[in-house]
């Protein structure tokens, strides 16, 4: 009779010990105070779409230093240093390695450095991963840049979708867990990433429901194997469901790749949610986050859309990572 009563303890012992731990793993990132953010990935992190400093390599090193600073954009940066002026959002500097894409109110608020490398792959961001970093907060939203795979198949099926997919997810992971690694305080936000849209004319056209395929699919594999990592690096992660966040053509740049001026605004308001531990809200992630009339400071003139709209063969190599020397 001992024996079973010990044994239906220990039985009870293991399952509360398990709740907790699913507890702590889930728990929101408590923010006391201003903090310092790492904003983390790719063209999306950059900026691209909305901002007039699209291009100023420093090819040595391969990053982004641009000076003087554009007088608007800053992707979803940008939004979050404006909504910290009037009061809103949350009050941050930022860390990274460099400056690209990043608007002179930025520059004022320490907000302009980042880590948001265009074209880059999750592989390829593993070396930046690896940086010393010293920030509270990491925002990630990558993985973009892998699922263009699926498009040297001239007809995919299923099966290498999936396995374009689970690729970019297990090379998502590793580089988690660089990050995690590099920067022992640090806590990591990481989105489901948004949907590619349809260009619009003008543009280069894709195959953008078949990539959209790839993307369902890494976004599962994110969620189906968070709880492959440790419970002490769960504790230290909040995933960020994007996926449905954005308006197809509404909400993108004319390529269909980026986010507009009111996509990165979306984008910044799901940042803001779930550092705030607030509920995630995909049908509209700024209600309930800002109380200010902030857009029109950030809504640039149409001479400056002409001058964020870099012509399609220069945007097309600056994707690649290969901005023209000349």
């Amino acid at each position: 009779m001992k024996n079973k009563i010990a044994v239906l303890l220990f039985r009870i012992l293991i399952v509360f010990l398990f709740f907790q731990t699913k507890m702590q793993a889930q728990s929101p990132y408590k923010l006391k105070g201003p903090v310092l953010i790492r904003p983390f990935g790719d063209s999306i992190t950059y900026g691209i779409g909305f901002t007039n400093d699209w291009q100023c390599p420093v090819y040595e090193i391969g990053q982004y230093l641009c000076m003087p600073p554009a007088r608007t954009g800053g992707g979803y940066r940008g939004w979050m240093t404006i909504y910290s002026f009037m009061q809103d959002g949350i009050v941050f500097t930022t860390e990274g390695y460099q400056s690209g894409g990043s608007n002179a109110s930025q520059w004022i608020a320490n907000t302009q450095t980042h880590d948001g490398y265009p074209g880059w792959t999750n592989e390829q961001l593993l070396t930046k991963a690896k940086y010393a970093s010293f920030s509270d907060i990491t925002l990630v939203h990558a993985g973009t840049n892998d699922m263009w795979q699926i498009l040297k198949n001239p007809n995919p099926t299923d099966a290498m979708i999936n396995q374009v997919a689970t690729s970019a997810g297990a090379s998502l992971f590793t580089l988690l867990n660089a990050l995690l690694q590099s920067n022992p305080k640090t806590y990591l936000f990481v989105a489901q990433i948004i949907k590619v849209s349809a260009p619009q004319k003008g543009y280069n056209s894709f195959d953008y429901e078949t990539v959209n395929k790839v993307i369902f699919q890494y976004n599962n594999y994110i969620a189906d194997n968070w709880y492959n990592f440790p419970p002490e690096s769960r504790a230290r992660m909040t995933l960020v469901d994007m996926h449905q966040t954005l308006i197809p053509v509404e909400d993108y740049f004319g390529d269909g790749i980026h986010p507009n001026m009111l996509g990165y605004r979306k984008i910044a308001c799901s940042w803001i949610r779930a550092i705030q531990g607030k509920k995630q809200n995909q049908d509209d992630p700024c209600s309930g986050i800002l109380t200010a009339d902030v857009g029109k400071q950030m809504i640039p003139s149409k001479e400056e859309m002409l001058r964020m709209t870099p012509a399609k063969d220069k945007l097309e190599q600056f994707l690649k990572g290969k901005p023209n020397r000349n």
